[in-house]
């Protein structure tokens, strides 16, 4: 399985902290060098970005274009899996022995995601497989983030297939029920996770030089506020009791995926 690391040419102390890290686990990785959002071409700033929820600013577009750029690569590479890592994800135990072997990933698999972003999300409760002392399931739910995860070359085939237009967030794209690519993509979730980026956590007093350069393109919504505040509040057990009872019916499990 060949490892790829997405890397903007300005962020150099990116690659040097994933060189480390991957020299721990005694992993190569190929570098592939992320489509700058500030040096976007006319032809690729321009087309549908009109999406699900935003207008994409330049540092998504790159971002997408950089996973396609991953896809394209792992949909010509011999090996029948890749794995794609954005350059600010930390590990957890066990990454090494789970990267370094496919015989755990399903036969029908087109995507493996190896993150978490600690949301609350549906898989299945059952396990289909096993990682080590992880469990593979089916996901069945958003689950946002793109850190972290693994590619069949059927999958990457139908991901460049599906995105020769794309107008939402990669995450969102690959991630998202309401997706064109939802229906199309067989996708497990590795639980607990092996993997979980810095903007979720924060870790290792690296905020400055790991913080996510598309931050200030997700637009932030207006805080609720009063009775509406209060009634959010007062509604969200419930809720969560609906889901997980709703889930339980249908043999799923809601909650969040853990990393560790």
């Amino acid at each position: 399985m060949k490892i790829f690391v997405i890397n903007l040419d300005r962020a150099p102390e990116r690659l040097e902290r994933m060189a480390s890290l991957f020299g721990e686990l005694g992993l190569d990785f190929t570098r592939v060098a992320a489509v700058d959002g500030r040096d976007l071409t006319d032809q690729q700033a321009s087309g549908a970005r009109k999406g699900m929820y935003y207008d994409l600013g330049s540092g998504e577009i790159g971002c997408f274009l950089s996973h396609i750029k991953c896809w394209d690569a792992a949909a010509k590479d011999v090996a029948e899996y890749n794995a794609i890592f954005e350059d600010d994800v930390h590990f957890g135990a066990g990454a090494r022995e789970l990267l370094a072997d496919t015989s755990w990933i399903p036969t029908d698999a087109d995507v493996v995601k190896l993150e978490t972003t600690l949301v609350r999300t549906l898989v299945d409760r059952a396990s289909v497989a096993r990682a080590g002392d992880r469990s593979v399931r089916r996901l069945r739910k958003t689950h946002p983030g793109t850190g972290a995860y693994i590619v069949s070359r059927k999958g990457a085939r139908k991901l460049l297939e599906l995105s020769t237009d794309f107008a939402d967030p990669v995450d969102q794209f690959m991630f998202n029920p309401v997706s064109v690519a939802w229906n199309a993509l067989t996708i497990y979730q590795v639980d607990p996770a092996i993997c979980v980026q810095e903007v979720v956590v924060g870790k290792d007093g690296s905020t400055d030089a790991l913080a996510s350069g598309l931050k200030h393109e997700r637009p932030v919504q207006e805080k609720a506020r009063g009775t509406e505040k209060l009634m959010k509040e007062i509604g969200r057990p419930l809720g969560r009791l609906a889901a997980s009872v709703g889930a339980s019916l249908r043999g799923q499990r809601w909650g969040k995926v853990r990393f560790r």
